[in-house]
């Protein structure tokens, strides 16, 4: 199984790449994400992979990191998702607004994607709210790999799964309402709660406390 490929960049198309490797080219099929974020051609890249074989044909698809690749593979362990509506989602939505949008049931984020419906929606928030649980969180950055909780972790892990998302969603709609950026917000908000998390503050993390900290990290971006 090729997990993850590195080469150089060929050829960009909607929705498809092509990585030469040693001389061959890999077609994958990407997210508009990947697309959009993407150097020039002949840079070099790096990619994590999904190979899938179905009746007569073999596909690739490509992830920046392995984050993404976790949740394409999730995502399509629920009833009435494939691989395209995998990719749609993660198109979409970033991982953190999709594992958000699990956490709290909110259907209708889920289906900002194209082609994902309310039903199949709820399916996916209530299906892998437990699966997305299991996972160690923590290290969310883009650019940081996702991995399975071990034991040494799984206290850490488990305190983190225990901060209310309410809470989250709260800080959110507050600082939103006062006209920030819903992007922006959420990466800080959840900045912030990691910060808690690692100092073993959970019990502190609420709307009060988080609202002046987001405040403050979202003057300095501004300025």
């Amino acid at each position: 199984m090729i997990a993850s490929l590195s080469g150089t960049l060929k050829s960009i198309s909607k929705s498809e790449i092509v990585l030469e490797v040693n001389s061959v080219g890999y077609l994958l099929n990407v997210s508009s994400k990947v697309i959009s974020s993407l150097g020039n051609i002949g840079s070099k890249l790096n990619m994590f992979t999904d190979l899938q074989v179905k009746d007569d044909k073999i596909v690739m698809y490509g992830f920046f990191n392995q984050i993404d690749q976790t949740i394409f593979k999730l995502l399509q362990s629920v009833q009435g998702v494939g691989p395209k509506a995998a990719l749609s989602i993660l198109s979409a939505l970033t991982v953190e607004e999709l594992i958000l949008a699990i956490s709290s049931g909110d259907k209708a984020m889920i289906s900002r994607a194209e082609g994902v419906g309310a039903k199949v929606a709820g399916r996916i928030a209530t299906e892998l709210l437990e699966k997305v649980s299991n996972l160690n969180l923590i290290n969310i950055d883009k650019n940081i790999d996702i991995v399975e909780s071990s034991q040494e972790n799984l206290n850490l892990v488990n305190e983190t799964n225990h901060i209310d998302t309410q809470v989250v969603e709260d800080a959110i709609s507050a600082l939103v309402n006062l006209g920030y950026n819903r992007s922006e917000v959420f990466s800080i908000v959840m900045k912030i709660k990691k910060e808690f998390t690692l100092k073993h503050e959970s019990k502190d993390f609420t709307v009060g406390n988080i609202i002046p900290l987001a405040l403050n990290a979202l003057t300095q971006v501004t300025k």
